[in-house]
């Protein structure tokens, strides 16, 4: 089967000869190039984003063939929403071959018009990364060890490292915006919330890991801290961070007792990295690396 991309479609499925949509004549190549294979998650008219797998039928023998991902906005009536998606492209074509993110070739960002003077999609095609997100893992596995914590933090730090350079935050790190590839590295995945550092910005980020200046609408580069030392609260004892008693006069969670055979030392270092006050948390990925040398 191959699916219409239009999300007033009522009937979207056709078949995998069609060239239109048989229910809202809607050209099937995206593109000229792509065609969508299925929906990675289901359809839902409240979200802004459709995202699905795509087939690319590109210009060279490499792409033939080659599934890849596509993210579909379709709310491009609203402007702070377009803003991120485009900033979503452009951040992850300037890290394309640099950083384990999603890789977007140049022209993977482009826009489409509809049938019947409907509003035009903006569309973003990118590297389908095969693997688990660490939520999945989570569920199969409990908690993780801390040889495997300390690994993947490391990992994340230099992937943090090459963000934060370009003055830019991700500013939704949590366990299932981490991939587990095939080749036992992580991948940062979702940019859809990234944007430049110390910004005024409406608030966003998920609950639990989301640092409260953040909230506030003033991220920076310590906001990501935050979200990935959360991020390893709940990988170390698999339990998610806003399920933690809160101090009232430190705003700090209680975790620690509930992590089990870790060393006090690399403990501090995740505490450090949740400090309520951005001010208290490590200044750059240089320091934090630095720290957890002593547990190597």
């Amino acid at each position: 089967m191959i699916y219409c991309i239009n999300p007033q479609c009522e009937q979207p499925e056709n078949p995998a000869a069609a060239q239109n949509c048989q229910a809202c004549g809607t050209d099937l190549l995206i593109g000229d190039r792509y065609r969508i294979l299925k929906s990675v998650r289901s359809p839902n008219p409240a979200r802004p984003t459709d995202i699905f797998e795509v087939e690319d039928l590109g210009t060279g023998e490499n792409e033939w063939g080659t599934v890849k991902v596509l993210k579909v906005l379709k709310h491009t009536h609203n402007p702070d929403l377009v803003r991120l998606f485009k900033q979503e492209a452009r951040v992850l074509i300037w890290l394309a071959g640099n950083c384990p993110v999603p890789k977007v070739e140049p022209d993977g960002y482009f826009h489409i018009k509809l049938p019947n003077n409907s509003p035009k999609l903006s569309c973003l095609v990118m590297e389908k990364i095969s693997g688990e997100n660490l939520a999945e893992f989570l569920t199969k596995n409990q908690y993780v060890s801390q040889q495997l914590a300390l690994d993947w933090l490391q990992q994340m730090l230099h992937i943090l490292q090459e963000i934060h350079k370009y003055h830019l935050v991700h500013r939704d790190i949590k366990p299932s915006n981490l991939m587990l590839a095939g080749d036992g590295r992580l991948r940062l995945i979702d940019f859809g919330a990234a944007t430049e550092a110390e910004r005024d910005t409406a608030p966003i980020g998920s609950a639990g890991y989301c640092a409260p200046e953040q909230i506030a609408g003033k991220a920076e580069v310590r906001s990501d801290f935050f979200a990935l030392g959360r991020t390893f609260v709940h990988l170390l004892t698999g339990i998610q961070p806003s399920y933690f008693p809160v101090n009232e006069k430190t705003g700090k969670i209680n975790w620690r007792n509930q992590a089990v055979d870790i060393d006090p030392n690399l403990l501090d270092s995740i505490d450090e990295l949740i400090e309520p006050l951005p001010e208290n948390r490590p200044e750059n990925t240089q320091v934090i690396l630095e720290k957890l040398k002593i547990h190597d």
